[in-house]
C-alpha cells in the first residue's frame, strides 16, 4: 500500500515478493503466508512499514499491552467483585489467557477486537446501542467474528445496533475500494474461497481450529463437502438455540450473561478461527469471573463453566494441542460446554427471578 500497488493486495506472487523482503530466511515456505482481511485492515499497518520488520513487531506488541492495560478501564464499573483488585493484575490475567499470549507471541490483530467487544459490551450495558453498533463495525477486519455477533443481537430486538454499524461499514467498504479497486473488491470473496478450498497451501489446517469446524475436523479430516454442509446446518441450530437463551433475559438486566453466550456462540459457528482469535472470549472470562465471585452457591453448571474457562489458562495444555499437534479443534468441544453451562445459568437465573424469594432459596 505504502509503495502504490494497493490493487495487488491479493496477488500471490506480490504478497510473496515483498513478505520475502523483510523474512527472507523464512525457509518453511514456498508461497506466501496469504494476507485475507479486507483490504481497509492494511491501511492501519501502513505507518509500522517505515521502520525495520522486528521494530514494527516490537511496536505492535506494545500497542496491544496498551489496549490490555485499558480493558480494567473500561469494564471494571460493571464488575463489582474484580474491581477490587488493581489493573496490573487484570493484565497478567489477560496475558495468562493463552489465546492472548498466543497474539502476542504471533503479533496477531486479534486484541484489538477483544478491545472493540469490550467496548461494545459496554455501550449495551448502558443501553446505547447505537454506538456499540459503531464499535463493533470497527471489528468487520475479521467478519466471521463479527456479524454473528450482530445478528444475535439483533434477533434480541437491538435493532439500534445498525444505526451505527451501517455507517461505520459502508465507511470502511469505501476505504477498501480506494485501497483495491472496485475489481478488486468483487474479487475478494472468490480469493477468500478459494484459500478455504485449497487450504491455503498447508497454511490453514480445519484441525486446528477451535470452533465447530474443528470440533468435526478432529473426527473427519480434510473436512469433506458432506461435513461441511453439517457444519452449516449445526451452525444454524446453534445461532437458534442462543437467539432463544438470549431472549430469555430480555429486560431482566442479564446483559453479562447474554453478551457471553453470545460471544461463545459467535466462535463456535465463525467456520475460521484459530488460537488467537480467542483472545475475544477474554470479556465472557472477565464478565462470568465476576459472576461466579459474586454467588454464593455452586450447581454443577457454574462448576462446568469454570472447568471450560480454566481450560484456557493451561499453557501445556494448549502447546499440545495447538502448536505441537494442530488439535485445537478439541477445544471446539470445550467452547460448546462452556456455552451449555451458560445457558443453564440462564435458565436458572431467569426461572428463579420469578420465583418468591422464599422458593428461591429452597432452590
Amino acid at each position: 500500500m505504502r509503495r502504490g500497488l494497493g490493487q495487488q493486495l491479493y496477488d500471490d506472487a506480490t504478497q510473496f515478493r515483498v513478505q520475502r523482503e523483510f523474512s527472507p530466511e523464512v525457509a518453511i515456505r514456498a508461497g506466501a503466508l496469504p494476507y485475507n482481511h479486507p483490504p481497509f485492515e492494511a491501511a492501519l499497518f501502513v505507518p509500522f512499514t517505515l521502520v525495520p520488520y522486528p521494530l514494527a513487531f516490537a511496536l505492535w506488541d506494545l500497542v496491544n499491552f496498551v489496549m490490555l492495560i485499558a480493558l480494567p478501564f473500561f469494564l471494571a464499573a460493571h464488575l463489582s467483585q474484580l474491581q477490587k483488585y488493581p489493573w496490573p493484575l487484570w493484565v497478567l490475567a489477560s496475558v495468562a489467557f493463552f489465546p492472548i499470549f498466543a497474539a502476542l507471541l504471533q503479533g496477531q490483530d486479534a486484541i484489538l477486537l477483544l478491545l472493540l467487544y469490550a467496548l461494545a459490551f459496554v455501550c449495551l450495558k448502558g443501553n446505547r446501542d447505537v454506538l456499540a453498533g459503531g464499535w463493533l463495525a470497527l471489528g468487520l477486519f475479521k467478519p466471521q467474528l463479527l456479524l454473528p455477533l450482530v445478528v444475535l443481537f439483533l434477533v434480541q430486538g437491538r435493532k439500534k445496533i445498525l444505526s451505527g454499524f451501517l455507517p461505520i461499514a459502508a465507511i470502511l467498504l469505501l476505504v477498501s475500494v480506494a485501497i483495491v479497486g472496485k475489481e478488486g473488491m468483487l474479487l475478494y470473496p472468490h480469493y477468500v474461497m478459494h484459500l478455504e478450498n485449497t487450504l491455503a497451501r498447508g497454511a490453514i489446517v480445519p484441525s486446528d481450529m477451535p470452533n465447530l469446524r474443528g470440533a468435526l475436523a478432529i473426527f473427519f479430516p480434510g473436512t469433506p463437502p458432506h461435513i461441511v454442509a453439517v457444519i452449516l446446518v449445526i451452525s444454524l441450530g446453534l445461532l437458534l438455540f442462543t437467539a432463544s437463551e438470549c431472549r430469555k433475559v430480555f429486560g431482566k438486566n442479564l446483559v453479562e450473561l447474554e453478551f457471553s453466550l453470545a460471544a461463545i456462540a459467535t466462535v463456535l459457528v465463525s467456520y475460521h478461527a484459530l488460537i488467537y482469535d480467542l483472545s475475544v472470549l477474554m470479556v465472557p472470562v472477565l464478565l462470568l469471573a465476576d459472576e461466579l465471585l459474586a454467588g454464593k452457591r455452586w450447581g454443577r453448571h457454574r462448576v462446568l463453566m469454570m472447568v471450560a474457562m480454566t481450560t484456557f489458562f493451561l499453557p501445556p495444555l494448549q502447546v499440545i494441542l495447538s502448536i505441537r499437534n494442530q488439535w485445537a479443534g478439541i477445544l471446539g468441544w470445550v467452547l460448546l460446554l462452556w456455552l451449555y453451562g451458560i445457558a443453564k445459568e440462564i435458565s436458572f437465573l431467569t426461572t428463579s427471578r420469578g420465583q418468591p424469594s422464599e422458593m428461591r432459596e429452597s432452590v
